[in-house]
């Protein structure tokens, strides 16, 4: 897990600034109150309007969740191991590969709550401002969750031509607060109930998404940018994606969160039920 120090930031396609006499800029009120003159990175209508979040601290998976991982849980609870019949295909690339499908937005979410049963601390999946927040290294803007903001084929990204097959979680370098793929391999689900409209009325401290709603808001938000779309520079951090929850082949994994500002225990010193600690780390 990587700690995210809590604290303010726009949340929204904050873009780039440019000088006020280019084209194509807006006005944003910046997180200190200040105007700036800025260009959209170029996300949907579903990104704006920015609006000021400030969130408490928590902790936050280093790595999407692997089938590997996800196995114990589903041998641990008597339920089906999910992907089964693609377990022997080359692409498959073994247990260490990141969720992609077959395991919807219940079955994330009730994998990172089962953590929490059996650790005793409070697991959940990110909240979508938690993970904005933390791709964007605590709301820097920046437009690629990359270790530099960039996207650079080979180096910290696939390169062109890759094979469809996801890498490895941490093939490339984490970005600057040590989260890996947060651009790039699995779109993810998180917490949050989507509206196009939630942006106007969010909350500025923990947001947690609009109630669920059955003419506005019955899908799911996933965040990120999967490697199954070939539109590599579609890849923002900002992208929001409204999923059917119940969806288990739409190339959405996750990572999950504990919501705690106090300092994790080690392994050793938790209380675990009957389940292999090394698949907690």
């Amino acid at each position: 897990m990587v700690y995210v120090e809590g604290g303010s930031f726009m949340m929204g396609d904050i873009g780039y600034e440019i000088p006020e006499d280019e084209p194509g800029g807006t006005w944003v009120t910046m997180e200190d109150g200040r105007e700036s003159y800025r260009k959209p990175f170029g996300c949907t209508a579903s990104c704006y309007p920015v609006h000021k979040v400030t969130l408490t601290g928590y902790y936050l998976n280093k790595f999407e969740a692997t089938y590997g991982g996800y196995d114990v849980y589903t041998e641990a609870n008597g339920l089906p191991l999910v992907a089964e019949r693609f377990r022997d295909r080359e692409e498959f690339t073994g247990e260490n590969r990141p969720i992609s499908t077959h395991v919807n937005w219940y079955g994330a979410q009730d994998y990172c709550l089962w953590l929490g049963e059996v650790t005793g601390l409070p697991f959940s999946l990110p909240t979508e401002a938690e993970w904005e927040y933390a791709a964007r290294s605590r709301g820097q803007a920046v437009q690629f969750a990359t270790d530099n903001g960039e996207m650079e084929p080979g180096r910290n990204y696939r390169p062109k031509g890759h094979p469809y097959v996801l890498g490895p979680p941490g093939t490339y370098p984490p970005n600057p607060l040590g989260l890996y793929d947060m651009t790039g391999n699995a779109n993810e689900w998180v917490k949050d109930w989507f509206s196009s409209r939630y942006y106007r009325q969010s909350p500025e401290l923990d947001p947690q998404g609009p109630e669920y709603d059955n003419l506005y808001a019955t899908r799911k938000v996933s965040r990120g940018f999967g490697i199954v779309n070939s539109n590599w520079y579609a890849n923002l951090v900002f992208r929001r994606i409204p999923t059917n929850p119940e969806n288990d082949g739409s190339g959405t994994g996750f990572r999950c969160a504990i919501h705690s500002t106090t300092e994790l225990p080690t392994l050793s010193e938790l209380p675990v039920k009957g389940v292999d600690t090394q698949v907690i780390d």
